[in-house]
């Protein structure tokens, strides 16, 4: 069964929390809501141990409010405390699940409040994620945009997708892979042909970035009305037609849709 984590603390939003319910439900996922709270420290003054133990018994006790949200959107699920620094632990939990939803600020940023970079930490250190703007209110992987560079980040982003491709209604491909010389540099990827073989059918937009400078994955994004980015993250850097080298952490900054990152 696909599994989804979804980070259901008390700080989570409605529309997010709507939008990874609807998605689990899309594909049959199971759904377990989860909150990160702090390791108790050695020693601790009574009135941080007070705090301590309000927050643990507030947290346990959104197990059945989580149940209940489940049950609306007919999906099954459960509930789980994590404990330490929010990147390591989500990432630890994310070893055993197939992709981890996180609410954004629509200014970037992982709602890691003890993390000065969260969506680095959470990017390099955890598996597959969908990071949703707090803002974001509509529908979710019906019309994909596919960022492909060849990289084994962007392969491993579009294989922890599939489940959503395939339900998708509409799918493109921006294919910024750089051609190769037979002979004299390796052979790109057959993704076109391994994605037909496992039934999704996508448009294709081969980018040539010597050409295109002026093309960016989110003018792409806004054109075809996209709901979801799928992409790798932090790998191979994209070229300049793709945003600056850093570009996974320029995107973030300025979230519109949801994006699915896998490194």
């Amino acid at each position: 069964m696909f599994e989804m984590l979804v980070d259901a603390g008390s700080h989570a939003g409605e529309p997010f929390l709507a939008t990874a319910l609807s998605l689990a439900s899309r594909v049959d996922a199971f759904a377990c809501g989860f909150q990160v709270l702090p390791l108790q420290p050695p020693v601790a003054l009574s009135f941080e141990t007070a705090l301590l133990e309000a927050e643990e018994q507030s947290a346990r006790a959104r197990r059945d409010w989580w149940l209940t949200q489940c049950t609306q959107a007919g999906v099954e699920g459960e509930w789980e405390i994590l404990r330490g620094e929010v990147a390591p632990a989500i990432a630890k939990r994310s070893r055993l699940a197939d992709l981890v939803c996180l609410e954004v600020s629509v200014a970037g940023g992982a709602r890691d409040v003890l993390s000065p970079e969260p969506d680095r930490a959470l990017v390099q250190s955890a598996g597959p994620l969908l990071l949703v703007p707090s803002v974001w209110n509509g529908p979710t992987a019906t019309r994909v945009l596919v960022a492909w560079n060849g990289s084994a980040e962007a392969a491993n982003a579009i294989r922890a997708a599939m489940p959503l491709l395939a339900r998708a209604t509409d799918i493109c491909v921006l294919d910024g892979e750089q051609a190769c010389l037979p002979g004299i540099t390796p052979s790109p990827l057959p993704l076109q042909a391994w994605m037909s073989r496992h039934g999704i059918q996508a448009q294709w937009e081969s980018l040539d970035p010597a050409r295109q400078r002026e093309l960016s994955i989110a003018d792409v994004a806004r054109r075809m009305g996209a709901d979801l980015l799928v992409m790798g993250a932090y790998g191979h850097h994209w070229t300049s037609a793709f945003g600056r080298s850093q570009m996974t952490q320029t995107l973030l900054s300025h979230i519109d849709r949801p994006i699915l990152l896998s490194h």
